[in-house]
């Protein structure tokens, strides 16, 4: 009797160890489980990846706004990136040593001017797909998307050249440091006009940068200096508010046409006022961006982009002015 009890407890305990066993290994399947479902988050994460984001600090409206829609465009998308502005080139310069310092999937670089190549190489070198956005630099970049440069210039030609008279005389604005933007508009410009149109005079000026302050500066000394003008051919609709303004404080009736570019609301509303010169713009519009970082998220995911994109301008003249009135734009 006694030999069948402790052959009952032993085997009792025989299957204890047993059922212990099977609830150990269990447990070490669930964390096994849980570790594989950290690695996936880990995954999915570095598939997102890092958009590096290289752009002008806001010394103009234009600016402000694109600072503004690209952050709209991260938050709309739920990307993960970092964006930098800068001053000048030297500060982007450091910016761009950082983001590489990120490793991130792709960068977005908008160069101050063509100084930045260098820094635009070292990306290239670093093996991280490069996005220009806006201006041009030589480099083999990965994709490159911007208003359509050229055919701001060569479509205010036409409208200009086709409104007037053979012997009038357009000022060209020009915006060195702009770089590559100032250099397209203007070139083309001229290209169609000396084409096209070429008894048409030029007097070309130029303006420091992309303000109202610099414009009203500029074009009083292009009206001291030039008795006669027809038209102004403008390259960036706050610069041809200053240009309006100096021409109201010089008492001048002889301008009857001013361009602009690029989508400023201040400049729409000027558009629908004047009264006295036939003002109109060509479209550049700052939302531009959020195509640049769609694109710069495509090729971190894989995805095949377009290695030049262009989009080409309108034309808003007291026509069409009130279709591009938005009360909600910061620009």
């Amino acid at each position: 009797m006694k030999g069948k009890i402790k052959k009952i407890i032993a085997s009792a305990l025989m299957m204890g160890l047993i059922l212990t066993s099977c609830a150990n290994n269990g447990n070490k399947d669930v964390k096994s489980n849980d570790t594989s479902s950290e690695k996936v988050s880990e995954k999915k994460a570095e598939d997102d990846g890092l958009i590096g984001i290289s752009i002008l600090a806001a010394d103009h409206g234009w600016l402000a706004a694109l600072s503004y829609n690209a952050e709209e465009k991260v938050k709309e998308s739920g990307i993960n990136a970092k964006i930098l502005t800068s001053n000048n080139v030297n500060e982007q310069a450091s910016n761009i040593d950082d983001l590489i310092a990120m490793n991130p999937s792709a960068i977005v670089l908008e160069p101050h001017t063509d100084e930045v190549k260098n820094y635009a190489k070292k990306i290239i070198d670093a093996k991280i797909p490069l996005v220009l956005f806006d201006r041009l630099v030589d480099v083999d970049y990965t994709s490159y998307v911007t208003g359509n440069n050229p055919k701001v210039g060569s479509t205010v030609a036409e409208y200009l050249g086709s409104k007037l008279d053979e012997d009038a005389t357009i000022a060209v604005h020009n915006v060195p440091s702009a770089g590559s933007v100032s250099a397209e508009r203007v070139d083309n410009f001229k290209k169609v006009m000396k084409e096209k149109y070429p008894n048409i005079k030029l007097v070309e000026f130029q303006t420091a940068s992309f303000t109202q302050e610099d414009g009203l500066k500029s074009g009083a000394d292009l009206l001291t200096a030039n008795s006669k003008i027809d038209a102004i051919f403008s390259i960036d609709d706050e610069s041809s508010l200053g240009f309006l303004q100096a021409i109201k404080d010089a008492g001048r009736d002889d301008i009857k046409y001013i361009s602009g570019c690029g989508g400023s609301q201040a400049y729409f509303k000027k558009i629908q006022e004047e009264k006295d010169i036939h003002l109109f713009s060509a479209t550049y519009s700052p939302k531009m961006i959020k195509d640049a970082i769609e694109v710069a998220t495509k090729i971190s995911k894989g995805e095949k982009v377009e290695k030049d994109i262009f989009i080409d301008p309108e034309i808003v003249s007291s026509e069409n002015v009130s279709d591009f009135i938005d009360a909600n734009s910061p620009y």
